[in-house]
């Protein structure tokens, strides 16, 4: 697709890229919506909180690739950019991603909004973890 705009040589690099997580915030924005939607029966729009997929990545081992002092603003931005790289490679598709958001989403229209950002957040870190096979190794973890 675009991979050939995208030369990032480590994990790290992936994650501070802003365009990246500019992309990647439309994609897990649309997925969610899709996979809630299928869930619950009916259309729905959501935005997703950087607090859902902050706590998502913090929990993965790439996490440490970002530093600990990181933000929730700037956590969930590494999220959004490994979704967009990851798509943009082609090492998944939004047929997949909603797939697996959808698998793990176990909400219904009385769930309340605080345990479904828990459930939710949950979903996502289980996303992560099939994304992390698709990331470029860092300069440590290749013996560079």
């Amino acid at each position: 697709m675009l991979d050939t705009l995208i030369e990032h040589e480590s994990v790290r690099e992936v994650m501070s890229d802003t365009g990246l997580a500019q992309i990647g915030d439309s994609l897990v924005n649309l997925c969610y919506s899709i996979a809630k939607s299928s869930v619950l029966g009916h259309f729905v729009g959501e935005k997703v909180r950087d607090d859902v997929l902050a706590r998502a990545i913090r929990s993965s081992p790439v996490y440490g690739e970002i530093g600990r002092r990181t933000d929730t603003g700037q956590a969930g931005d590494a999220y959004e950019a490994i979704l967009a790289y990851v798509w943009l490679k082609g090492g998944t598709s939004i047929e997949s991603v909603v797939g697996i958001l959808k698998q793990h989403l176990l909400i219904d229209s009385k769930t309340g909004r605080r345990q479904e950002n828990n459930i939710a957040s949950e979903a996502f870190r289980r996303l992560l973890n099939d994304l992390i096979a698709a990331l470029p190794l860092s300069k440590r973890e290749s013996g560079q």
